[in-house]
């Protein structure tokens, strides 16, 4: 078989040079210029036509490998095994009933949630993050009167145009400062999404195992809520979607699914993306932990491999900044922003200006990467630390989710009552959670939600002999 030629491969001068080759070569494979089952150049004719490094070059097939675009072939270098299409779906607007909807007062009071503990899911080294710099940049706007007055309905114009260069860059997403949202949290995110989405008693999915807030905001937007099985390597398994349905929307992590920890591959992406288009069903995707990945850079996005149609986006800045905040933000169709803006006006009013234009510089200047990058490294040790102690001293448990993010789920065998479990560590002032929490499915395996945030030496100690001794009594 011939080699494809370099002759097409640009690299941009923009970032890193195995990222330049990375993006190059995808965008060949992305355009279908390069056929399926075609071999690349081999790294050495890589390497010299584009005067790169054999590392460089590695580093980004090895990429390429781990997203699902090639495969190595013994003694002949690299394969294409997928092609995409520019465009996956646009998903049918009609459904959306935009001019039915109506804020509506559900009467409902938030549950008061308890002080945080140690090793919660959810919380970030706040030790680690560089508070001196975030004062002077909030000292910088302080005193700004434009900042004082009513905000732009989409949020702060500066921030969107930070953000669209972000999630374009590490995201491969399709989209521009207007069809952008930012939303107070990525909760507040999900909720808008749903009221865009599907109206009230209309039929939407969500994974299980799965967030808990997420479904008690879908219950609150009073839709019909069923699951679907998510606790594979892989995440979510597309082949359990029903073929012919009136499901108006899917919620789901591929990126890192909460919490069993599966990344879903590309090739699982794609037959997600084209169950959608077959049945018109808008996804909704929750790109949690996507930031903390240890074994390789995160895949695109659905919402970048179906060009921005069909495809909502929410995310947050509570895991890579610290949750305080309360700043995180929604993607949407361009067409659906005014909707959007439209519904956190009815529920929310403005987001707060000020943290907004601090987020936009800290992002602009370069400081957000920076920190990323000091934070990835930082957790990836942390994470290593905890699954060597856990499997040192519980070789009987499965360890779940070791790949990325800041948690670590412990399946226990043979334990009947997790959350017994955890209120007696809660006691000890451990805020460990129960695996059956997050189980919408009445999945038999039990076990703990263990966050790594916070989890030095000293906490280690003290947390794994009590959990032999607790287990030790349930038994």
């Amino acid at each position: 078989m011939q080699r494809l030629s370099t002759d097409a491969l640009n690299l941009d001068g923009q970032g890193e040079l195995y990222k330049q080759l990375y993006l190059s070569l995808r965008q060949q494979i992305l355009s279908a210029r390069w056929s399926t089952g075609a071999l690349l150049p081999s790294e050495r004719q890589l390497a010299a036509d584009l005067n790169l490094s054999r590392s460089t070059v590695q580093q980004a097939l090895q990429q390429l490998v781990a997203e699902g675009y090639l495969q190595p072939q013994q003694g002949r270098g690299y394969q294409i095994v997928n092609t995409l299409p520019d465009n996956f779906f646009a998903a049918d607007t009609k459904s959306l009933h935009s001019s039915n909807w109506q804020a509506q007062d559900y009467g409902l009071t938030a549950k008061t949630m308890s002080h945080s503990g140690r090793l919660q899911p959810g919380l970030t080294q706040v030790q680690q993050f560089p508070f001196q710099l975030w004062q002077k940049l909030q000292q910088r706007h302080s005193n700004r009167v434009a900042l004082c007055g009513m905000a732009d309905p989409l949020g702060y114009l500066p921030l969107r145009h930070a953000l669209v260069q972000y999630l374009r860059q590490s995201r491969q997403l399709v989209c521009d400062e207007n069809a952008i949202l930012i939303t107070a949290g990525a909760q507040q995110a999900l909720f808008i999404a749903a009221k865009l989405v599907a109206c009230s008693g209309q039929q939407v999915l969500m994974e299980s195992p799965g967030y808990p807030r997420l479904k008690h905001a879908l219950q609150l937007a009073e839709l019909n809520l069923g699951f679907i099985p998510a606790a594979g390597t892989n995440g979510l398994n597309p082949d359990l979607l029903p073929p012919n349905s009136d499901v108006k929307a899917l919620f789901l992590t591929p990126s890192h699914q909460y919490p069993c920890g599966g990344i879903m591959p590309l090739t699982e992406r794609l037959r997600l993306l084209n169950w959608a288009q077959a049945t018109q069903c808008w996804l909704i995707e929750d790109d949690y932990d996507s930031e903390f990945q240890y074994l390789h850079r995160p895949i695109a996005s659905l919402q970048g491999l179906a060009g921005g149609k069909g495809v909502l986006f929410a995310g947050s800045f509570s895991k890579t900044l610290f949750p305080a905040l309360r700043l995180g933000y929604l993607v949407v169709p361009p067409e659906l922003a005014g909707k959007a803006s439209a519904i956190q006006q009815a529920l929310h009013g403005d987001v707060a200006l000020l943290p907004q234009a601090v987020l936009a510089d800290f992002i602009g200047e370069g400081h957000f990467n920076r920190h990323l990058r000091k934070m990835r490294r930082y957790y990836q040790q942390q994470k290593q630390q905890v699954v060597s102690l856990l499997q040192q001293h519980f070789p009987q448990n499965r360890i779940l989710a070791q790949a990325a993010g800041l948690h670590l789920t412990m399946l226990i065998p043979g334990l009947k009552d997790d959350a017994a479990l955890c209120q007696q560590l809660n006691f000890h002032g451990f805020k460990l959670q129960p695996f059956s929490r997050y189980c919408f499915l009445n999945e038999p395996e039990r076990g703990l939600v263990i966050g790594i945030a916070d989890a030095d030496e000293g906490r280690l100690s003290q947390l794994i002999p009590l959990l032999q001794s607790l287990l030790t009594k349930l038994d």
